[in-house]
């Protein structure tokens, strides 16, 4: 992913656990920053500072951002995972998030038991809520998909799956990046 380009990246695992997992996470902390690449570690906030990481992206039943920003410091970036109006009040009123991943928007393979509910109305209410908390749109997203971020007014997406092909891992990463780089110029010059 670093060689490719990607700065900001998450580090999600669900079978690495105990001194595996923190390792793992030591390595791709110690990676991202020979980089000037941002990691953040999904779920962990004691692997995440432990590890060196830049953050941690919680699940609204993994614990409370200011938890996490009580452990890791005040300059950790510390996100959240929201599915509904009710969650966006929530995180709004517990305070202490740097962004908020929304979704998702479409099936994601990542998380197949998670389908779409929300409608255009609730991304426009939600954000609404939210603001000015940073919106990352996850679930399901592809390439072509970039025109999102202006529809619905979010900061950016959040990219899995489309990453990689059956059985090829990152096939697709530098297509990725390469259109990430195209939309921020385009973002810049109008």
């Amino acid at each position: 992913m670093l060689e490719n380009g990607v700065r900001f990246m998450q580090f999600r695992s669900k079978s690495l656990v105990g001194a595996s997992l923190l390792g793992q996470a030591r390595l791709a902390a110690d990676l991202a920053r020979q980089a000037d690449a941002v990691l953040i570690i999904n779920d962990y906030p004691e692997v995440a500072e432990r590890s060196g990481a830049h953050g941690v992206h919680l699940g609204m039943e993994d614990g409370s951002p200011s938890r996490a920003s009580e452990l890791m410091g005040d300059h950790a970036i510390v996100g959240r995972t929201i599915h509904s109006v009710e969650e966006a009040c929530q995180v709004k009123e517990e305070g202490g998030c740097g962004y908020v991943g929304l979704g998702p928007f479409r099936s994601s393979k990542t998380k197949p038991g998670l389908r779409p509910v929300l409608e255009y109305p609730d991304f426009t209410e939600i954000k609404t809520v939210l603001d000015p908390i940073p919106i990352y749109l996850i679930g399901g997203l592809g390439l072509s998909d970039f025109e999102l971020i202006d529809d619905l007014g979010v900061a950016g997406l959040a990219i899995c799956s489309a990453l990689s092909e059956e059985g090829s891992f990152g096939a697709n990463l530098k297509v990725f990046v390469n259109r990430s780089k195209a939309y921020e110029k385009e973002e810049v010059a109008s």
